[in-house]
């Protein structure tokens, strides 16, 4: 009897300890969550020259036009590549290209315009952008890469062809000059205007300037260009 009872003992004891035990814990399943684009930085704008920044730069009244902001597919696409020759100087010629901007992964665009003026008629007019792109190393790779192609550029003709818009036209580019921070040009078109162009760094952002001055070129080449642009450094510094 008794050791018909121990048996009994024994056998309870494992089932006690059976309901005790703890099945071990299969290993948490990690989610990993796909990495999302970042959005256009709204705050873009507050480096864009003010209707007063650019009267008082120009001595003229004026107005802006609308704000246009958003992501890559804000740069303008009225030049392809297969309709310039040479290539490379699109960049000095026009502003806010596609065809220039696509080779680098591009963040958020911003752009502006701005006509200045009175009752007899416009004096001068300005188009203004900045592109911001994944990080800083890649805005100064894009500006180094730009700088080196207006530099080349310089004294070139840049040929346009658009048969299917019938419009064909070739600009001058001169008076490149480079620095640290700012590439500069004139671009004087067959139409008969005259462009100032600049192009500048700060941060992860490239500004891209237009002015273009209906009393024709001056012996300052493109002053009235460089100086929008360092307004515009000086504020992303401060961004």
């Amino acid at each position: 009897m008794r050791a018909a009872a121990m048996t009994v003992a024994a056998a309870g004891a494992c089932v006690i300890l059976a309901g005790c035990s703890t099945p071990t814990a299969e290993p948490p399943v990690v989610q990993i969550a796909e990495a999302v684009q970042p959005s256009p930085d709204r705050t873009l704008d507050r480096a864009l020259p003010t209707a007063e920044e650019m009267s008082t730069m120009f001595g003229a009244a004026g107005f802006m036009g609308q704000l246009v902001e958003g992501g890559p597919d804000m740069l303008l696409q009225g030049v392809r590549e297969a309709e310039a020759t040479p290539v490379d100087c699109v960049s000095t010629g026009y502003q806010l290209q596609k065809v220039v901007y696509q080779s680098a992964p591009v963040r958020s665009v911003v752009s502006q315009s701005w006509a200045g003026g009175d009752a007899n008629g416009p004096t001068a007019t300005g188009f203004f952008g900045v592109v911001q792109f994944a990080d800083g190393d890649t805005a100064e790779q894009f500006f180094a890469a730009s700088a080196d192609k207006w530099h080349r550029c310089n004294g070139q003709t840049l040929n346009l062809r658009q048969p299917e818009h019938g419009a064909d036209g070739s600009s001058r580019i001169t008076d490149v000059g480079v620095d640290s921070r700012i590439v500069s040009a004139v671009v004087m078109q067959d139409a008969g205007s005259t462009v100032q162009r600049a192009l500048g760094v700060a941060a992860d952002c490239v500004v891209d300037v237009e002015i273009t001055d209906v009393a024709g070129p001056t012996a300052t080449g493109a002053r009235d260009a460089v100086a929008v642009a360092n307004l515009m450094l000086q504020k992303l510094g401060g961004r």
